[in-house]
């Protein structure tokens, strides 16, 4: 007996439903685990950033928290002046200076006959080791000054052909002298023509020498009331300058410190509406840069850095020039003193007089007039 099939399109669909949904079950389970790495290693990237970034922060920290050690002066050494073998003449480039100390050399170092073993440099290049058991004429300039105390060793002894003062502070106190004629000492001799004054204005040159002299001056006078200004070139910047002194009426002195001709155009701005300020009662650090009897008349009442023992007026050749040759002849007769083994601090010379050594410069004979 035969069975009939009966076709049913019904379950048909049914079936393959299941397939399909069977199918796409089996997709999403075999794609699960890559999308759970990929998220994982996302983590994983997150947090090593954040531990990078606390990393960093921490250097940050630590080097926010690093202080800069405050260099000191040093403290004095100990220097043998017998035990001394050489001088080392150190000059700078510069072809005027250099020309200027041959110049006082070649005329004088017959006389000077304990200075045998003499050896010249022109740059640190040229200075392979450190010095020892040597005695140091120079160097000219403030920046190969600074960094001389690199290149001094054991039983070293400066004199220094550099003016500035600031450079101190590198070197102990028994390590140097300084020679040429200085305007930090200016500064100094000016107390006895500012003690009584209650108040003072200052005007610096903007520049290096301006603003390095000023500074002394605030450290010598501390106490002193005083009002100040750095000035420039312009007619404008001049003008400004001034007014930022405030009532010129108030001042009783003003003290002008500049190594160039800008004073001359400066003292015209140091008026009021009613009077010229008193030039009486200017006082001019100017490193001697003109020869005084090239001034004019209208600056020649100005009270400026001056020399007891000469008048600068009749010298024929420029100030500076004239300085520093003094300079150079005092270098060779200090130096020609320490290898006698005789006492360097005092000093006879034939244009300046008696001098003394005190606070590591010479005392030059200066007034204000």
């Amino acid at each position: 007996m035969g069975v009939a099939i009966k076709y049913n399109p019904g379950s048909i669909i049914y079936i393959l439903k299941n397939i399909f949904l069977l199918i796409i079950l089996i997709s999403l389970f075999s794609c699960t685990p890559t999308t759970t790495d990929t998220i994982k290693k996302k983590q994983d990237i997150i947090k090593i950033d954040e531990k990078k970034e606390e990393q960093v922060d921490e250097i940050i920290l630590k080097k926010e928290v690093v202080r800069v050690p405050i260099k000191k002066k040093p403290d004095n050494k100990i220097i043998n002046f017998n035990e001394m073998t050489k001088v080392l003449v150190f000059l700078s480039n510069d072809q005027l200076l250099s020309s200027l100390f041959y110049e006082v050399f070649l005329a004088n170092i017959q006389e000077y006959q304990n200075l045998t073993n003499i050896v010249f440099v022109y740059s640190f290049k040229e200075i392979k080791e450190p010095l020892n058991n040597t005695l140091i004429i120079g160097p000219t300039s403030s920046e190969d000054l600074s960094l001389l105390p690199e290149k001094l060793g054991l039983n070293t002894f400066v004199l220094s052909l550099s003016n500035d003062y600031s450079q101190m502070e590198k070197f102990a106190d028994n390590e140097i002298i300084f020679i040429p004629n200085s305007p930090y000492l200016h500064i100094e001799k000016l107390q006895k023509y500012i003690e009584n004054s209650d108040s003072i204005g200052v005007l610096y040159k903007q520049n290096d020498y301006g603003l390095k002299v000023y500074n002394h001056y605030k450290k010598i006078y501390p106490l002193n009331y005083t009002k100040s200004s750095s000035f420039g070139e312009s007619a404008i910047d001049l003008e400004l300058s001034v007014n930022l002194l405030g009532n010129l009426d108030e001042l009783d002195k003003v003290i002008i410190i500049d190594d160039t001709y800008s004073y001359k155009d400066l003292i015209g701005y140091l008026a009021t509406d009613k009077k010229t300020y008193p030039l009486e009662n200017i006082y001019l650090i100017d490193n001697f840069l003109e020869q005084r009897n090239n001034s004019e008349n209208y600056y020649e009442s100005i009270n400026r850095s001056n020399l007891s023992t000469i008048d600068l007026s009749i010298l024929k050749e420029p100030h500076r020039e004239y300085f520093f040759k003094q300079s150079v002849e005092l270098s060779l007769m200090i130096a020609d003193k320490i290898f006698q083994n005789k006492t360097p601090f005092i000093i006879e010379h034939k244009n300046l007089g008696n001098l003394i050594i005190e606070n590591q410069m010479i005392n030059y004979p200066i007034i204000f007039d």
